[in-house]
């Protein structure tokens, strides 16, 4: 019984991935004839380990006053884990201009030697420095990503033409500050945090390494 149950869970979760596989690359062909899209994707080409992407995009920035309180209004939401198998998220976008910022985290688990590292882009404008609370942003306007901090990326806007792909590519690059990291002790969940004790060890690296490039097609 037991067997058959196994037997019958693996089915349908291969039944579920091949369904949102199809689904995703039948939306992307659609997307690609249509001429009033473009895309916005993004690649990792590191070979080890993962790459959380979590962006959400919007029309105006101007309205931004920290990284928690960014465009209270209508926008576009992404969340993707990208693995070497499968290292691309492309989000579909109307032709026009777009801002975003995205929240980015890589992870490489491996006995007793585990690294992360976490990066802020913001794609279009940044904050001023020093903060001004009645006009908080600056328009970035280099056609080239370029880091404010080992830990903040500003990249350019997204500007989407008919058909076209404006890609971030995520790689690999000097190690620009590394210290030790106990996050991954302080899970929310008890059962991930005492795996991650036994298999990382009670610290972790903390690396900035992560160099990202705008693309486009």
């Amino acid at each position: 019984m037991k067997n058959y149950l196994f037997i019958s869970l693996s089915l349908l979760i291969l039944f579920h991935f091949h369904c949102s596989t199809s689904n995703s690359k039948e939306m992307e062909a659609e997307v690609m004839t249509d001429t009033n899209y473009g895309y916005f994707r993004w690649h990792n080409s590191i070979r080890d380990g993962y790459v959380v992407v979590d962006t959400k995009v919007f029309k105006d920035p101007s309205g931004c006053h920290g990284d928690y309180n960014c465009s209270s209004q209508e926008h576009i939401k992404k969340m993707a884990n990208l693995r070497p198998s499968d290292p691309s998220m492309a989000i579909p976008l109307k032709v026009g201009e777009y801002y975003a910022m995205t929240k980015l985290r890589y992870g490489d688990v491996s006995f007793f030697r585990c690294k992360t590292s976490d990066l802020k882009i913001y794609h279009g404008f940044q904050f001023k420095d020093p903060y001004d609370p009645k006009n908080p942003t600056v328009p970035y306007t280099s056609e080239t990503c370029q880091f404010l901090k080992e830990d903040k990326v500003v990249c350019p806007s997204i500007k989407i033409s008919k058909k076209n792909i404006q890609e971030i590519n995520i790689t690999e690059d000097e190690i620009r500050e590394k210290s030790i990291s106990f996050r991954h002790l302080l899970e929310s969940n008890i059962i991930l945090s005492t795996i991650s004790l036994f298999y990382c060890g009670p610290i972790s690296s903390q690396v900035d390494f992560i160099s990202v490039e705008d693309r486009r097609y």
